[in-house]
């Protein structure tokens, strides 16, 4: 790569950015008229998952035992698929799940709702809607058609006999050989006086008397004088029969709703904590690095408005992808890690210049030995990234059908908002390496050019009248026992604490059911309990209060036990129930789940081969790459360490006494991805001092020299990325966004073990084992 460049360079590259990151998040379109024509698309065009703009999550199986066929399930896809178009829902994501004969189903509340029936809108979208014709007023009277020989169903009103009343009615329109079967039947039956039923489901919906013979190809369905139809039964009934007879009866496996105004107030607050994480780590890289960090932050801008094109659709060959909370968290997360690349080379150039290297001969040096441990550290991310959207992702999805040998016996268990968060922080990472490396490089070659910016103070060299200090340096592998003894002792610690308090399990992985209500004022959580109880009709209720600063509100979970869950009707009891005893508190339903016993399982098992899986990937990379120093035997150590990170997370969760779910292995795979990043880059360091010094020295101090140079950059990549994760903490409890903050306190947590680990334990093990082997190999000797 060429370390001279030219001025305008720097001022081409900026302004390129700063256009293109307009142009993403505003869009480009021109309004003629009423007409608007979009010609880039923008922020305003993403769209946005239901924990945001609230909807509707749910899976449909097959009822009973009913093994259907892959074609069956294609011929319920597009029945579904239908219902929901003449639902006029056309935003939404339907995934087949071929080894589970499973459907699922995510659609977001429609603009300019006011009332929402989550559970009817379900109902009537997986009904079976089989309509029959049969002679006689009995189910099992002899078939006349069914309807597949229906052409066309229409909702009418007005009379139906000359001189009758008026009243809804569906009038159907018969195929030709649904009209030969009714025409053939209706004179029959005219002649004998009999009469024909209409059933929907085995459900009666009418009947009548056979007064002349109907062979003009039409009929109407109409309702029981004691039963009529209204609008809305006419309507769904010719919605029904026009979107097709599903092949089998469904079942609802897992549902869950939430209410828009929850999903407005979430969205607010990610954004400003990504506003707020972005300034903030402006002024920490500015401060640390001064112009290499104000140009990293520049192209930084363009890496977050590039993670965001790539969601809108801005890219026309690239399609829009659904936005959600933890797919926000991951841009936000990407901010803080996206200055990695830059912090390790703005540290070598610091290096370079206080060894006495002039200006262009620290570009030379520090822009290619920082180039390996940023590609080495951020594959590693890369692989998690992969593992979350392959395990979590869509069936028919690049990176499901890659990993499909490793996940095929759980089916999709499609996870969406952890997919949203694998999609941004795979995307984050790959623009870094355009932004981050290439851009911000390009700017500081141009930057250097300038003779009012050739500076060395300005790229990190001591002032002249300021000698460079020499870097302290600590023996930490002399104390390589006492570190590993430090570990041992907190993961001891984290035991007892899951004995005492116990670990909790969220229903998305037991199964159950979750609500969660807004309230005002005090609560007496007691009270309220028995009230719970007696309205759902279930004893061992676990209630959770949070709060929800920015609005004023408190909120109320109420989770059942695996084996319970709840309907629509239940919720209104216990609403009904609540404002009664406690009105002043003014309970509203925010959100609804649940899950299948037998769906959570699955659920919980596929995360686990998710971390197993990405541990295994991360051993055999790390083993490849550091083969000429003992990749495996530093990989096995890299792994032990990370155990220790995982195990931090694990324990932050239970003594937050947070419930296990997904957040919880998102958070895991996230850490196992940064935390061997800083891993990486100590061993990379560790394979450049073997190069420089050769085996002359000690592989203890080879370590120790490895450890110290490569501390700061260690620590201060760990602390913009703690900064972002620390101000999501902040926002979402101001918000009282609990999903959020139990994904981003336990990966904080996590991410500051990791620098421990990445520097102590994985190199003092490696000391440890290594010094094993040479003394066995001395005895042999």
């Amino acid at each position: 790569m060429k370390t001279k460049g030219k001025a305008w360079h720097l001022f081409v590259t900026a302004i390129l950015i700063v256009a293109f990151a307009c142009t993403a998040f505003f869009g480009v379109s021109s309004r003629y008229g009423d007409v608007t024509t979009t010609y880039l698309k923008g922020a305003a065009d993403i769209r946005f998952g239901v924990d945001i703009k609230g909807g509707v999550n749910v899976t449909f199986v097959p009822s009973g035992d009913y093994d259907a066929t892959d074609e069956q399930m294609d011929a319920a896809q597009l029945v579904i698929e239908n219902r929901l178009v003449a639902l006029n829902v056309t935003d939404y994501e339907l995934y087949v799940d071929y080894q589970d004969d499973s459907l699922i189903l995510e659609f977001p509340w429609q603009s300019g709702e006011t009332e929402f029936d989550p559970e009817a809108a379900i109902e009537e979208i997986g009904t079976t809607a089989y309509l029959t014709f049969r002679e006689g007023s009995a189910s099992d009277g002899a078939l006349i058609l069914d309807g597949s020989m229906i052409e066309n169903a229409t909702a009418q009103y007005g009379p139906t006999t000359t001189g009758g009343a008026s009243e809804y009615f569906v009038v159907l329109e018969f195929t030709d050989e649904g009209a030969k079967a009714f025409g053939d039947a209706t004179t029959r039956l005219y002649g004998e006086k009999g009469t024909i039923s209409i059933w929907l489901d085995n459900e009666n919906i009418s009947t009548a008397t056979v007064n002349a013979a109907i062979t003009d190809g039409t009929a109407i369905i109409t309702s029981s004088a004691a039963d009529p139809f209204t609008q809305e039964d006419v309507v769904r009934l010719a919605r029904q029969i026009n979107s097709g007879a599903l092949p089998f009866a469904l079942t609802v496996d897992s549902y869950s709703t939430i209410s828009p105004s929850l999903g407005e107030n979430s969205l607010e607050a990610m954004v400003y904590a990504g506003i707020i994480a972005f300034v903030l780590i402006l002024v920490i890289m500015t401060l640390l690095y001064r112009l290499p960090g104000f140009l990293a932050c520049i192209a930084l801008a363009g890496q977050v408005t590039a993670t965001l094109a790539f969601v809108s659709g801005y890219f026309p060959v690239f399609e829009s992808f659904t936005l959600t909370l933890p797919g926000i968290a991951g841009i936000i997360l990407a901010i803080g890690m996206g200055v990695d690349a830059n912090v390790i080379t703005a540290e070598r150039l610091k290096e370079e210049l206080r060894s006495g290297k002039s200006l262009d001969g620290a570009l030379k040096s520090g822009f290619a030995r920082g180039l390996t441990p940023i590609i080495d550290g951020n594959v590693t991310i890369v692989i998690v990234a992969i593992v979350l959207m392959g395990a979590f992702g869509p069936t028919d999805g690049v990176f499901s059908k890659l990993l499909h040998f490793v996940f095929f016996a759980f089916g999709p268990s499609t996870a969406g908002t952890i997919y949203a968060f694998g999609y941004t922080l795979l995307t984050g990472v790959l623009l870094n390496f355009v932004f981050g490396v290439f851009a911000t490089r390009v700017m500081i070659r141009g930057a250097a050019a300038i003779p009012a910016l050739r500076n060395p103070w300005l790229y990190g060299a001591p002032s002249k009248n300021k000698a460079a200090a020499a870097p302290a340096t600590v023996d930490v592998m002399g104390k390589r026992k006492i570190l590993v003894s430090i570990s041992a002792g907190l993961i001891a610690l984290i035991l007892v604490c899951t004995a005492v308090l116990g670990v909790r399990l969220d229903t998305e992985f037991t199964g159950g059911a979750m609500i969660t209500l807004s309230y005002t004022g005090e609560l007496d959580l007691a009270s309220v309990e028995t009230t719970a109880e007696e309205a759902l009709g279930s004893q061992n209720l676990t209630l959770q209060t949070g709060e929800n600063v920015a609005t004023g509100e408190s909120t109320l979970k109420i989770s059942l036990p695996g084996n319970k869950t709840v309907t629509t009707d239940q919720v209104e009891e216990l609403l009904d129930a609540l404002g009664s005893e406690y009105e002043a508190n003014a309970f509203e339903q925010l959100s609804l789940s649940n899950v299948s016993a037998a769906m959570g399982t699955k659920f919980l098992q596929k995360s686990l081969v998710a971390v197993g899986f990405a541990l295994l990937m991360i051993l055999i990379y790390i083993a490849f790459r550091f083969k000429n120093i003992g990749g495996l035997t530093g990989g096995l150590m890299a792994i032990l360490a990370l155990l220790c990170d995982l195990m931090v997370v694990f324990g932050t969760f239970v003594v937050l006494r947070a419930a296990l779910d997904g957040n919880f292995i998102a958070a895991m795979l996230t850490i196992l991805g940064y935390s061997v990043n800083d891993t990486v880059v100590v061993y990379d360091r560790i394979r450049e001092n073997r190069k420089l010094l050769g085996k002359k020295v000690p592989f203890e101090e080879l370590v120790n020299l490895s450890v110290n140079q490569s501390a700061r950059r260690t620590i201060l990549t760990t602390v913009t990325t703690v900064v972002a994760l620390g101000v999501l903490c902040v926002v979402s409890k101001l918000y009282g966004l609990d999903s959020i903050f139990t994904f981003a306190f336990p990966l904080m947590m996590g991410m500051l073990s990791g620098v421990y680990t990445s520097l102590c334990i994985s190199t003092s093990a490696w000391v440890i084992w290594s010094g094993r082997n040479s003394s066995a190999r001395r005895a042999k000797q």
